[in-house]
């Protein structure tokens, strides 16, 4: 290959990477081990998937959720329950992350292992908004009911797989966040 060929093939390349989107494509969710906990994940797993995200989910203990977050080694969870279970973890983490809210009340399977009036909220550190502002959206924009969360449990009863439970039940009920897409 003679070296003008090489130049203009480096220069393409050079163009190429300068215009690529330097938005994070991958998300680390951080899950409690409960079944509503897991499928709840994943559900957020397999919509951020759906808009180009690469998702890895890890199963951790509440309080460990909170000290990864905290330390920007984890992005969002969907397991925080709040405002009693993690009251040890809020007064020495919580200023560094955003509550997004619940996005269901809880499941009657979940009663009496979280103190009543807890929910399930989802937690994401601050600097996301910043490094994956579509995904932070994406986190904020989700909501299901009960029902969904248990029909993806009762899915993976079959499966025994989390993911494939969530993407068959997102495949069967399109979710419609209401986000504009960026050109």
């Amino acid at each position: 290959m003679n070296t003008a060929v090489k130049a203009v093939l480096l220069m393409l390349g050079l163009m190429l990477a300068a215009c690529t989107d330097s938005t994070p494509r991958e998300i680390h969710l951080l899950s409690g081990a409960r079944p509503a906990e897991l499928a709840r994940s994943h559900l957020a797993g397999a919509v951020l998937e759906q808009h180009g995200y690469g998702v890895t989910i890890e199963q951790v203990r509440l309080g460990k959720i909170w000290q990864q977050l905290w330390a920007g080694n984890g992005d969002a969870s969907l397991s925080v329950w709040l405002p009693e279970a993690s009251a040890p973890f809020v007064e020495r983490f919580f200023e560094r992350l955003h509550d997004l809210g619940p996005k269901d009340g809880g499941l009657a399977s979940e009663a009496g292992f979280w103190p009543a009036g807890d929910r399930p909220h989802t937690l994401v550190r601050r600097s996301l908004e910043q490094d994956a502002p579509e995904a932070f959206a994406i986190l904020q924009a989700l909501h299901w009911q009960p029902e969904d969360i248990e029909q993806i449990m009762a899915s993976w009863q079959q499966s025994q797989d989390w993911r494939q439970a969530a993407r068959s039940w997102l495949a069967a009920h399109p979710v419609d966040l209401g986000l504009v897409q960026q050109p």
